[in-house]
């Protein structure tokens, strides 16, 4: 299955045409805010205002290869391991309980040391959930983690997964729009307990955005 921003921008702004809903308030986080980003510089006429949680907007850069760029930062090894067909796929959908239970904790657990799952070295250490205690508590309820583990047996993680997979098509369609400013108004939220898209990454987002107002949620 295709998993990328341009058939999900895409998707959206029909169904909002559809729907006859002219002007959205797009709000976004992780995947969500790299989508409602691109929603605002592609369709800008489709959105009144756009807002991101942790997630911050960059302009795509033609000079650099974006799997190189993902390689420099340690923390998205994740990313590159995500990238191989099959090979994560095997290592979520071995024990799908065991897999959301970890994937699920409070923030208070994942900054932990001990508990923490651990982004960096993914491919060296052989998984993603490699060494990790599965038997933390759940953030969600039983029967929500029944569900989606009941979902995920009819799925399997490769349509998620193929969102990783289309990072250079993704950034080929990002430099379509080189030079474009997003011009509505926006807010940028981010979070001081999230270990991978730091508020750091943050910075210069008003050269982008001239109309940006920020917040930041520490224990979030």
């Amino acid at each position: 299955a295709e998993k990328g921003q341009i058939p999900f921008s895409k998707l959206i702004a029909e169904m909002d045409k559809e729907c006859k809903v002219f002007a959205d308030e797009s709000i976004g986080h992780d995947w969500g805010g790299v989508l409602v980003w691109n929603l605002a510089l592609f369709y800008p006429e489709r959105i009144r205002a756009v807002a991101s949680l942790n997630t911050p907007f960059k302009a795509a850069n033609p000079d650099t290869d974006p799997i190189e760029a993902i390689k420099s930062i340690p923390l998205f090894d994740y990313q590159l391991y995500f990238m191989e067909p099959g090979v994560a796929e095997a290592e979520l959908e071995k024990d799908l309980e065991r897999t959301f239970k970890i994937l699920f904790r409070s923030s208070g657990e994942m900054v932990d040391p001990s508990y923490a799952l651990k982004t960096t070295n993914v491919r060296k250490r052989g998984g993603l959930l490699v060494g990790m205690d599965e038997n933390m508590g759940c953030l969600i309820s039983e029967s929500d983690l029944q569900f989606y583990v009941t979902q995920f047996k009819k799925s399997g993680f490769r349509g998620p997964l193929n969102w990783y997979r289309n990072t250079h098509r993704n950034w080929r369609w990002s430099l379509t729009a080189l030079n474009r400013k997003i011009t509505v108004p926006a807010m940028m939220v981010t979070a001081g307990k999230d270990f991978v898209l730091l508020p750091a990454f943050t910075k210069g987002m008003e050269n982008l955005i001239p109309k940006l107002t920020r917040g930041h949620i520490e224990e979030c």
